[in-house]
């Protein structure tokens, strides 16, 4: 009689010689693919990351390092913008700032020559500079507009529009002037 089973329903359990079994390994193809998949995934996100920061917070346009009070924004549209800013920096001083950023800038010469420049009135143009960047796949088109002579705690006043050019492509510049 076989003592094997003795009423026990459940066969004996057979122990396996672990070192007979076949080794099972990760081929070095599946790894290699798997590293490499995941190194373009991550330089894909990246890129579409800096598209979607670029449409969600459009960069502003630069603005001197003075103490500036903003007195009015106006959107027309998403990356249309218009700011008035007020300063007590002399008006020259912040159209060298925007010379200095690589803006195109039109102005009288003889004005800024001054060493303290003082408007004979109120709002008189000092000049007027337009610059461009790129950020992302986007560009964007600023010009300002900047005046002095205005009330004592805010003599110098300059209006600040950017346009955000979605395509990436910057149109040529459309000057409207009457002859």
């Amino acid at each position: 009689m076989s003592t094997a089973n003795n009423g026990n329903p459940k066969p004996p359990v057979e122990q396996i010689d672990e070192a007979t079994l076949p080794q099972r390994r990760l081929p070095w193809g599946y790894l290699t693919f798997g590293i490499l998949g995941l190194a373009v995934g991550i330089y894909v996100l990246t890129q579409v990351l800096g598209v979607l920061y670029g449409i969600v917070f459009p960069p502003t346009p630069p603005l001197p390092d003075v103490d500036l009070t903003e007195l009015r924004h106006e959107s027309d549209s998403y990356g249309v913008d218009e700011w008035l800013y007020g300063t007590q920096a002399d008006a020259c001083r912040v159209l060298r700032y925007y010379q200095s950023q690589g803006a195109t800038c039109t102005y009288n010469q003889d004005v800024c020559a001054q060493i303290d420049f003082s408007a004979e009135t109120p709002g008189q143009n000092v000049g007027r500079c337009v610059g461009e960047d790129e950020f992302s796949i986007f560009a964007m088109r600023w010009e300002v507009n900047i005046a002095g002579g205005y009330v004592q705690e805010l003599p110098t006043q300059f209006s600040l529009k950017r346009e955000v050019f979605w395509t990436g492509a910057i149109p040529p510049e459309v000057n409207l002037q009457s002859p």
